[in-house]
């Protein structure tokens, strides 16, 4: 009951706040997301409402601020992609085979669409982006902290039922993009407390995805720690870090985790009906492509025509990408890969560069998004959740890096070569009679040397 009233505290303070100050709302809006209050109280009744009124503040506040900034500099592509995506969208919309359906996706997935443009907008730098990397990271790790609880505390495993309306494979997913940026700010915040809150998140989040029993969620863990290892400096708290993390994953993954875990990567004969029944779905989605190549079925669809593949009805293909181009079509699911794709490739050089006291944190902070996105992308190609919150965030995250960031001062090849001859091609002074000479007109050229008697 006291979690209940803080959440309604929090939400009713920030609707109001976020009228002001629309950042505020969003942090809120955000957190609100992720931990999923209308499924923690659900004995309250529906409480969707708390939820949104703080995202119609945050539009209202987005509104007195003229709509923020739109020149997206470095983040421009991605921006343009994911625009691209929604054009898609809203097209197999109005095309779709059940518009009814359709149209009430759209409405579902608005309400993630336009708190990322106001987001993106209104961020102008650190004292922004930062905020909302903390509020995704402590929130899903105190969902983590719920489940952990439940387990440990109550011998109750609610984790491999899902959460929030989630089932296992779409909750193990939320997970494994969230667990990239935790991390990172465990091994680059600057204070012992701001470490300890998120390497506590961190193992939170790590034994809260093994304890899903999502086999997508496994091998995104894995890609994960790859590309982490990848692009990481090479120094010993880093790698000590990397170490302990997979320890620690090691020492929780028990016989029962590691025997379904096992089945992952399993032939064709050994697969399991859960791994073998995926393949054939995304062969039916493959047909679907084949004869809705542009704009798809229409979104939410797949689940409506499933039946005449011999599926039951509402049957999910259980992957982004596949779904996504049943539904949208290649045009809209190759502009969402490009949105994900090309929003962590600009930001490698970030996450790379050289450490420095003052670039310490927005290296890390780059690298964590680059992780998430990574286990978002890997992960979903085994679960249908396009419209997930949570990795449109930590993206908005890193396109607040790339928007704001300034470039390093370089100089090109040609620049240097005149800068370096510029004293030696200098106009040499004029003696003064021979400046007389020039004056009258008189051209050097004309004059002859004097001759030695």
């Amino acid at each position: 009951m006291k979690g209940l009233i803080l959440t309604y505290i929090i939400a009713y303070s920030a609707t109001v706040a976020a009228l002001r100050f629309p950042l505020y709302g969003l942090y809120v809006y955000v957190g609100l997301a992720i931990v999923r209050p209308q499924e923690i109280f659900a004995f309250a009744g529906n409480i969707r409402s708390v939820s949104l009124n703080v995202g119609i503040a945050v539009l209202i506040g987005w509104m007195f601020q003229r709509f923020g900034n739109w020149e997206f500099r470095k983040a421009k592509v991605s921006i343009t992609f994911l625009i691209a995506f929604v054009i898609c969208f809203l097209i197999s919309a109005f095309l779709a085979l059940d518009t009814n359906r359709s149209f009430s996706s759209v409405s579902d997935v608005a309400k993630v669409w336009l708190p990322f443009l106001a987001g993106i907008t209104l961020i102008k730098g650190e004292k922004e982006w930062r905020p909302l990397l903390w509020t995704i990271v402590l929130s899903q790790g105190y969902v983590g902290f719920e489940q952990n609880l439940n387990y440990l505390v109550k011998g109750y495993n609610s984790a491999q039922e899902g959460f929030g309306g989630m089932d296992n494979n779409f909750f193990g997913l939320a997970l494994v993009t969230t667990i990239g940026p935790a991390l990172a700010l465990a091994l680059t915040s600057k204070r012992i407390i701001s470490r300890g809150l998120a390497a506590l998140s961190t193992a939170l989040i790590l034994h809260t995805t093994l304890l899903t029993f999502s086999r997508g969620a496994m091998v995104g863990l894995l890609a994960v720690g790859v590309v982490m290892f990848a692009l990481m400096p090479k120094k010993p708290a880093y790698i000590a870090g990397v170490v302990i993390v997979a320890l620690l994953a090691a020492r929780l993954t028990g016989p029962q985790l590691l025997a379904r875990y096992g089945t992952t990567f399993a032939s064709e004969e050994e697969r399991d009906g859960s791994a073998e029944s995926r393949v054939d779905l995304w062969k039916d989605c493959f047909k679907v492509i084949q004869r809705y190549p542009v704009f798809g079925v229409g979104p939410a669809n797949w689940r409506t025509i499933a039946s005449s593949f011999g599926w039951p009805e509402g049957k999910s293909a259980h992957s982004v990408w596949m779904e996504t181009a049943a539904e949208i079509g290649l045009p809209g699911v190759l502009a969402l890969f490009c949105f994900f794709s090309f929003t962590a490739l600009k930001l490698v050089p970030v996450a790379r560069m050289k450490q420095t006291p003052e670039t310490r944190l927005e290296s890390g902070a780059a690298l964590g998004v680059i992780l998430g996105i990574t286990g978002f992308m890997v992960s979903g190609q085994f679960v249908s959740a396009p419209a997930l919150e949570v990795a449109y965030y930590v993206s908005l995250v890193g396109l607040g890096i790339l928007k704001n960031r300034r470039p390093a001062i370089q100089t090109d090849a040609v620049g240097d070569i005149n800068r370096a001859w510029r004293p030696a091609t200098r106009a040499p002074q004029l003696q003064p009679a021979a400046a007389a000479s020039a004056r009258s007109g008189t051209s050097f050229g004309a004059i002859s040397p004097r001759r030695s008697v």
